[in-house]
């Protein structure tokens, strides 16, 4: 049958209310796709259908209200050819009583043992297919043991989906068992993959379950592909004509819609702290009837101002906006529209997609709606009151306003520099992925961070790092990761899927750092923006813990496992080197090393940064992490030897390059610790190392930074 013959029989099967394909043609398909099945044909007549055939049989009913087979009493396995008649009798019995019409049988040879894996695949709105892969029988049934991947996949990507696994080792021969045939396996998921983009959009999943893999080959045992007339949502388009986002992130015209010439709302706020930011561009209040707003002359549309605007900062009541912002074509290159009542709610849809439409028709790219506005340091303009506007390298696109009021205040508090902050709202022009794309050729941008709660956004992204690769680390917090499933599902694989588990496989293909709270997400945005990774990464995953404190030693050896890391005795020889320092005693110095108040103390803290470069010298691990209990240090040794956490701090920043380096300080539980911690704290971000509160913070970013440089350097050599 030609592709367009299959198109059409899947459409007309659709259209007639049936639930699958029929197994004998879905195995067909699978066929043409180079997928491997089990021998067998199909016919009214069992013994007719198994002509041909050897070894062990199986018979399976072909009805076209049948979805569960197996459920439903509709396969039989180990037959022979003289058990066919009376096997079909009694399932034909069986079935009907359950309101099932056999129309006919699948008789196949049985496959050999091996291990049972599923593969399978669902359509997602605005994402696309999505792939399943996992351990069969008891493993998806009761453990959801699988691993999701967004299609189109690499090789590479799916041996990344098979390390997810935890029954990954079984698979490997564990514990005396037959190893599966891997490349045979990765070879059939790619051949799936390559089936999905051929099937019609009436197919909205498929499930091969089981695969049976042995030890030199991967069998389509059973193969359901589920219909549905609802077509998938398209993805968008790539777009062809770039925007400059220059003019944005460095206006030198602004206008502003919607402030009071009589009172104080938002816009009059934004025109306040313009003012008070100095900004030194030109300032252009729009309205209807006020000559002066705010001590600036107003204007009463945009076109009167007679002169090209570069940025438009909109507060008006949404139904006026699309005429508020006509203004000669070419002459206003974005405005950011903070007004709700937009695509966000019912009434609104139409309203959002007439105002896109003469926005574009005059040359204007919208930002938002639904949105809270743009902060850029190096501009100085922002949507916050006092905005931290020292420039720098963090650059973060944030679906969400209020959140990007967070980003920025926690943000600021933690010592980060931002470049920029975009809040896009409902992205109904403008979106993630355009602004993503311009930032990562920002030479000023060392990180970009996202806020997205759409995984049709997440895919843009995915597309768009596919296209031009990995060139800076990408950080993610994506909301909405609940358990929910995208549709009810017929499947096992539409059963499992549910945005939880779509955001990790999106960021794992994409390279990008996946984040699970606000907190973390600006530790991780920190630390690439303090650390260099220049260099390649490191060879293992060892790490080197420094600081006081024994108990506290072991139980961050404990976190750092749960993020890959070991913690590995060091060379007898280098512990012999650090004995050689003649330090006082109560030292710990085989990993963790644990040095008491004492050994802190000697030349007032300079011994730190002696001991560390004698261990990087022997040994140098991926990760070393200094751990200082402030609080203590303080008590003990400030009076008598000084500022021992600063010189400390110094010491361990003048270490020789190579391995990336994490802080953690801690207080006591004082009052005045606090501020303490936050001035070591900006003097460390100043020496170049990131500082975080725990070790187990510091082992989570640390992953996140050495997953980048992994990803960058398979990047460089072509690898996906």
């Amino acid at each position: 049958m030609t592709e367009n013959a299959t198109r059409t029989a899947i459409a007309g099967l659709a259209a007639a209310g049936a639930p699958v394909v029929p197994e004998p043609e879905a195995k067909d398909l699978l066929r043409d796709a180079g997928i491997t099945v089990p021998r067998g044909s199909a016919h009214a007549d069992p013994l007719i259908a198994a002509q041909g055939l050897d070894g062990d049989l199986v018979l399976k009913a072909v009805s076209p209200t049948l979805v569960h087979k197996s459920d439903a009493g509709g396969v039989r396995i180990g037959l022979s050819r003289d058990d066919l008649p009376a096997e079909a009798a009694a399932m034909t019995a069986a079935l009907a009583a359950h309101g099932h019409r056999i129309d006919r049988f699948l008789v196949e040879e049985k496959a050999g043992a091996g291990h049972e894996v599923i593969v399978g695949a669902v359509r997602t709105p605005g994402v696309g297919w999505v792939v399943m892969l996992g351990l069969g029988g008891i493993f998806v049934e009761v453990f959801a043991d699988v691993a999701f991947g967004i299609a189109p996949l690499t090789a590479a990507d799916v041996h990344a989906m098979l390390s997810e696994l935890k029954g990954a080792a079984l698979l490997r021969g564990a514990r005396g068992g037959t190893a599966a045939d891997l490349d045979a396996l990765v070879d059939l998921v790619l051949r799936v993959n390559g089936l999905l983009a051929s099937l019609p959009p009436e197919v909205v999943e498929v499930d091969l379950n089981p695969v049976i893999v042995t030890a030199d080959q991967a069998v389509a045992v059973d193969a359901r592909l589920v219909l549905s007339e609802i077509d998938e949502t398209p993805l968008g388009e790539t777009r062809t004509a770039r925007t400059d986002f220059g003019r944005l992130f460095r206006p030198r015209t602004i206008a502003v819609l919607g402030a009071s010439a009589t009172g104080t709302n938002l816009a009059n706020r934004y025109l306040t702290g313009l003012r008070r930011s100095s900004f030194d561009g030109t300032v252009l209040p729009i309205h209807p009837s006020a000559t002066e707003i705010e001590g600036l002359p107003a204007f009463a549309s945009l076109r009167e101002t007679g002169q090209p605007v570069d940025y438009a900062f909109v507060a008006l009541p949404a139904k006026i906006v699309p005429d508020a912002l006509a203004a000669e074509p070419g002459t206003l290159a974005f405005a950011q529209v903070v007004s709700s009542g937009f695509g966000e709610v019912p009434e609104g849809v139409e309203l959002e997609r007439d105002l896109v439409a003469r926005m574009s028709a005059q040359g204007t790219r919208l930002l938002g709606p639904n949105c809270l506005g743009l902060h850029s340091s190096a501009a100085r303009i922002s949507f916050i009151p006092e905005p931290p506007l020292s420039p720098g390298g963090i650059a973060v696109v944030s679906q969400s306003g209020g959140l990007s009021v967070d980003i920025l205040r926690l943000g600021a508090a933690r010592d980060l520099a931002f470049h920029s902050v975009t809040s896009i709202g409902n992205s109904s022009d403008v979106d993630a992925a355009e602004l993503v794309e311009h930032l990562l050729g920002e030479p000023d941008v060392e990180v970009v961070g996202l806020y997205l709660e759409s995984l049709a956004a997440g895919r843009e992204i995915l597309d768009l790092l596919a296209r031009r690769g990995i060139s800076k680390p990408i950080v993610l917090l994506a909301g909405g990761r609940t358990a929910a499933g995208s549709r009810a599902a017929t499947s096992h694989t539409g059963a499992l899927t549910g945005n939880h588990r779509l955001w990790p496989a999106l960021c794992r293909q994409a390279g990008i750092a996946l984040t699970e709270s606000l907190e973390e997400f600006l530790d991780v945005l920190l630390a690439f923006d303090t650390v260099r990774l220049d260099g390649p990464p490191p060879a293992t995953r060892d790490a080197v813990l420094f600081g006081n404190g024994g108990g506290a030693s072991v139980l961050a050896t404990d976190a750092l496992a749960r993020y890959g890391f070991s913690v590995p005795t060091l060379p007898d020889r280098t512990v012999a080197r650090l004995e050689a320092l003649g330090l006082p005693p109560g030292n710990g110095l085989a990993n963790p090393i644990d040095t008491p108040a004492g050994t802190l103390a000697v030349d007032g803290g300079a011994i730190a940064g002696r001991l560390l470069s004698l261990v990087l010298d022997e040994a140098p691990p991926a990760v070393l992490i200094t751990h200082l209990n402030v609080g203590i240090i303080q008590r003990n040794l400030a009076d008598t030897h000084g500022d021992v956490t600063g010189t400390i701090i110094r010491g361990i920043a003048g270490l020789p390059a190579g391995t990336q380096q994490f802080l953690v300080l801690k207080g006591d539980g004082r009052a005045d610790m606090a501020d303490a911690i936050a001035g070591y704290t900006r003097q460390a971000h100043r020496l170049g190392l990131p500082v975080f509160g725990t070790v187990e913070e510091a082992g989570r970013v640390a992953r996140s930074l050495l997953d980048f440089q992994e990803r960058r350097l398979n990047d460089r050599k072509g690898q996906p």
